[in-house]
């Protein structure tokens, strides 16, 4: 879209062109008026206007003279003039210093309309060609920031300084020249950092200066992490970790306290003195990171020498640290096979509290530990066995400690998850393979809970607990029930003697199964079987 400036001493006539066409139809958004030559220069140069229709005859300084000035100083403005025929001179200088066109007075809607659309399609033709140039000269940009960021992260890897004329010659064009420097190891979110060269621009402005944004190894410094170099002046030698203080105020404008917090890690390396020392000085900052994440410490600056005075202070507590977390792994795995979630998790809560108390440790020893765990678990659960390669890599990933809580967490739920299906399935099994054995020998006076069990080879108790669990009734007034119904349905359907089927359904004392019969059906086995023959 737009910008017009209409330039005429003529309230009516100014007026009148406001609302003369429908400007937006033809792309025009916004309209600014002037009412004299005067004026109408100083709105150009405020309102920077794409077009300017002027009259020629104004007070102060005429549309010819005011366009000349407007040209000078915005050369792609195109200007049509408003002449009558006794301005037509005019009119014809107006076009040798560069105006578009020129409409007579008075301006006939037809004739505006298709002048209007000439100069509209010169302003299409020109945004066209600077749009083009701007492309053009970024590709050119990109490909020279492309050479630079190869070049840095040789450096940050240790491969030397850049002494070659050209490379030199790169580093002063790109405004990264400087006899010291800072280096930031930063974690941000991935939806801030998916556009590098976006991320790289913001954070620019935000130190009003350029830097260079690189990508960092996940391996060493995790995902979404990155390095950012930034050129110190001389008036900011030894500065840098204010300047990180203002890196991590521009952070937090653009991320949210609450998102910060929690995924908002800095790094600071000590100060660079030349581009040799950028590579110790990027294994320093991405150390400090580290321990940030491992410390929970979001939204905070994490210098490489607080790191370095943790993991000191941690040699001396080694061993007592590892027997405790020993500890808090077997009471993981005992808690896990005994489907106990709430105590497992309680256990797992020891053990990253253990990791809170023991910063110094790191990912290392806590990496340690947590491969104990994946062992413990893996004898209990087959698939975790498979994959356990893999979901160890996923573990020791360098990251906030929050996230490995969460994900370990959801790991021994997953394991526990599997674990109680399939003893669950186990259990439907053996209590089908006991039903089926009451169907074939319920005749049998052996049968009771001692005999099952032994069939199925688990203990009487945790037989009898199982069958109630399922069936809701205990084995013995299952075996009962079952043996009732068939003498039920012997003594319906065939005429052998009362104390024939008592023997044949497995309670040959006739007494007792007479006794029995009358307390599930109401009457005597003779009588049923009389009333049942009968029928």
């Amino acid at each position: 879209m737009y910008k017009m400036l209409i330039v005429e001493d003529e309230r009516w006539e100014r007026e009148g062109l406001v609302d003369f066409l429908d400007w937006g139809g033809m792309g025009i958004s916004e309209i600014d008026t002037a009412v004299d030559g005067i004026d109408g220069f100083e709105k150009a140069m405020q309102g920077q206007p794409d077009i300017v229709i002027t009259d020629i005859q104004m007070p102060g300084m005429n549309g010819i003279e005011m366009a000349n000035r407007i040209k000078d100083r915005l050369p792609a403005v195109r200007i049509v003039v408003l002449t009558g025929y006794d301005d037509f001179n005019f009119a014809r200088d107006a076009l040798r210093f560069g105006a578009v066109d020129y409409v007579l007075k008075p301006v006939e809607e037809e004739e505006m309309l298709s002048t209007m659309a000439r100069v509209i399609q010169s302003c299409d033709k020109e945004r066209l060609k600077r749009e083009e140039e701007s492309q053009l000269q970024q590709r050119l940009l990109v490909g020279e920031r492309a050479v630079l960021r190869e070049m840095v992260a040789d450096v940050l890897n240790g491969n030397g300084a850049p002494h070659g004329e050209a490379e030199q010659r790169l580093i002063f064009s790109e405004g990264l020249a400087s006899d010291a420097y800072a280096i930031y190891a930063i974690r941000l979110p991935i939806s801030i950092i998916r556009d590098a060269a976006v991320t790289e621009q913001w954070i620019g402005q935000a130190m009003e200066r350029q830097i260079l944004v690189l990508t960092l190894d996940t391996e060493t410094a995790g995902v979404n992490a990155l390095a950012v170099l930034l050129p110190l002046a001389i008036r900011e030698l030894g500065s840098i970790r204010e300047l990180a203080d203002r890196l991590r105020s521009a952070l937090l404008v653009r991320l949210g306290e609450e998102t910060a917090s929690s995924q908002l890690f800095i790094g600071i390396a000590d100060e660079a003195a030349a581009w040799s020392e950028l590579g110790a000085a990027c294994q320093q900052a991405v150390s400090a990171l580290q321990y940030g994440l491992f410390a929970n410490a979001g939204g905070k600056l994490i210098g490489y020498r607080e790191a370095e005075t943790a993991r000191t202070a941690f040699a001396t507590e080694r061993e007592s640290f590892m027997r405790a977390g020993q500890e808090h792994v077997r009471a993981i795995r005992l808690h896990a096979a005994a489907l106990e979630e709430a105590k497992a998790e309680e256990a797992l809560r020891d053990l990253f509290g253990l990791f809170r108390s023991h910063r110094g440790a790191g990912h290392v020893y806590a990496g340690s530990l947590l491969d104990s765990v994946l062992n413990e678990l893996a004898l209990l659960d087959e698939q975790l066995a498979e994959h356990k390669a893999q979901r160890l890599q996923e573990l020791l990933a360098i990251r906030p400690l929050s996230e490995l809580h969460h994900d370990t967490m959801g790991m021994i739920r997953d394991v526990m998850e599997r674990l109680r299906g399939k003893r669950s399935n186990k259990d439907d099994y053996i209590i089908g393979k006991v039903i089926a054995l009451i169907e074939k020998s319920y005749g049998s006076t052996e049968l009771n809970l001692t005999m099952a069990s032994q069939e199925v080879f688990v203990s009487p108790n945790h037989l009898g607990m199982l069958f109630k669990k399922s069936t809701g009734r205990s084995l013995g007034e299952y075996l009962q029930e079952y043996r009732l119904n068939k003498a039920e349905e012997l003594l319906r359907t065939t005429k052998q003697k009362v104390a024939s089927i008592a023997e044949r359904v497995g309670i040959p004392n006739t007494s007792y199964f007479g006794t029995l019969f009358k307390q599930a059906y109401g009457m005597t086995p003779s009588e049923y079987q009389e009333l049942a023959q009968r029928r």
